[in-house]
């Protein structure tokens, strides 16, 4: 199951390679700070850049059994860190949650770009992480080639931008 740790924002990568040096492998299976992939035009070029998808978050793939060590091993490092829990539970990401950290971390811990068309008011994914997805889609800047999405994360609705170039409209 994936767990959700909350640290300073700017600061997840090095709390990342903190525990990897830090904690204990066995108390883990593994921790990655999400990223995702951006087209941004730079000097009239479309490049593609790499984002912190959460910023102030990373995500630790453990059990049940596991997590409250591997939570209170991580209150030992320098850097304000903190396992999200409700009612005195750590609380594992949702399966609403779970399809952008799976995506990412199958993908180098990547989240990459969506293709898709619009077919009359419909938009259609062909191809990326939002295939089957397409009513999360709140609004698409075809110019910025992305699309705004809305998720129930850490407890609250967050509005996700995510890379979608549409190549056709019919």
């Amino acid at each position: 199951m994936w767990y959700v740790i909350w640290t300073t924002t700017g600061c997840e990568q090095k709390l990342g390679l903190w525990i990897k040096d830090y904690v204990p492998a066995d108390y883990y299976d593994d921790c990655f700070v999400p990223l995702i992939d951006q087209n941004k035009k730079i000097n009239g070029v479309w490049k593609t850049v790499h984002k912190t998808l959460f910023p102030g978050y990373l995500f630790v793939n453990t059990d049940s059994e596991r997590i409250e060590t591997f939570a209170e091993r991580i209150r030992h490092s320098d850097q304000f860190a903190m396992v999200l829990s409700t009612d005195e539970r750590f609380a594992p990401v949702n399966d609403e949650e779970v399809f952008l950290i799976e995506n990412a971390y199958a993908n180098n811990g990547v989240l990459g770009s969506s293709i898709g068309i619009i077919e009359g008011e419909h938009i259609k994914i062909l191809s990326g992480p939002l295939i089957g997805k397409e009513g999360l889609i709140k609004s698409i800047n075809r110019h910025k080639r992305t699309a705004i999405i809305e998720l129930s994360m850490f407890g609250r609705v967050s509005k996700i931008k995510i890379g979608l170039e549409i190549i056709s409209k019919l």
